[in-house]
Formats: C-alpha cells, sequence, structure tokens
C-alpha cells in the first residue's frame, strides 16, 4: 500500500511539472506572432458559395459552427430543413479542435464537417488567414481527396429565423 501512494505521489508530481511546464511554455508565447494569432475572436463568417452564414465561437477547447443564417433562392421559399426534418437554423455543422499553428503563425483546428442537407460527416482542417478569412480543407479518408474553400468573414445582417437576404439568389 505504500508503494501505491508513493507511486501515486510521484504520478501527481509529475501532473504538476507537465501543467507548470505548459504554463510556463504558454507565458513565454505570449508575446509570440503564434500567441497572438491564438487570440480568435468569435463572429460570422459566409461559406465560399454564400449560401450559409455560420456563427463560429468557442464551444468548450474547441471550435464550433453554428448555421445563424441561411441564403434563399427567393425570398418566400421557406427555410431549408436538415436530414432530419428539422430547421437548419442553429445546426452544429462544424467542430474543430486547435493544433500547431501553422509556420506563419495563424491557427489552425482539425476536426469535422457535417452537411446539413444530408447529414455526411466529412474531415476538416481550418486555418485562419491574416485578413480574417477562413481556410477549410473537407475531405473523406486522405486529405490528398479533399476540396478547399476560403469563407470570407460576414458582417451583413441575419434577420429573424436565419435568413440573410442580402445573400438571397447568389
Amino acid at each position: 500500500m505504500e508503494s501505491l501512494n508513493k507511486r501515486l505521489r510521484l504520478g501527481e508530481l509529475s501532473l504538476f511539472r507537465t501543467w507548470m511546464l505548459a504554463g510556463f511554455a504558454l507565458a513565454g508565447t505570449t508575446f509570440s506572432p503564434a500567441a497572438r494569432a491564438e487570440s480568435f475572436t468569435p463572429g460570422y463568417w459566409a461559406t465560399a458559395g454564400h449560401e450559409i452564414v455560420l456563427e463560429m465561437t468557442p464551444c468548450g477547447g474547441d471550435l464550433c459552427g453554428f448555421i445563424a443564417g441561411i441564403a434563399l433562392d427567393h425570398p418566400t421559399d421557406p427555410m431549408p430543413q436538415d436530414w432530419r426534418g428539422r430547421p437548419q437554423c442553429g445546426d452544429l455543422m462544424l467542430r474543430v479542435s486547435p493544433v500547431k499553428p501553422a509556420s506563419d503563425g495563424w491557427p489552425r483546428w482539425n476536426g469535422v464537417l457535417q452537411d446539413p442537407r444530408n447529414g455526411h460527416v466529412y474531415h476538416a482542417t481550418m486555418k485562419l488567414d491574416p485578413s480574417g478569412d477562413f481556410h477549410l480543407h473537407g475531405y473523406i479518408g486522405v486529405p490528398l481527396l479533399g476540396a478547399s474553400q476560403v469563407w470570407p468573414k460576414f458582417t451583413g445582417d441575419i434577420q429573424p429565423g436565419c435568413h440573410v437576404p442580402e445573400l438571397d439568389g447568389k
């Protein structure tokens, strides 16, 4: 029993050392370009085709993209439904976790992207560039078998019920 207690104390000490080293590492990067890049500000981004506006916000230690706006072909069209028959408004479409910043110092994330129309899930990598645009690469299995898009920052109006009139018909 004593050796178990001793091992537990050593384990706690190792864990404490790990947290301390991580703290010092983070503190040491506070003024570096990589740390500057880690300061993500939540906001809205339009998908490449300008059909959907996502609200990008931290969720736990991850970054989540919820559908906040939808463009309609015609202003009188009903709001689209997801694969379950529910309105797409508010659906979680993207969840990514932070990874080491790219060589240019801007933040990157890896995770999953879900198509709200059919529920298909894809792997996704994202990078935020200096202008504030997201570069998304979605793929199945191997990144080489994917496609890339640029999602620009969105500053327009989103009406109640997720309607984005300025993107209609685009």
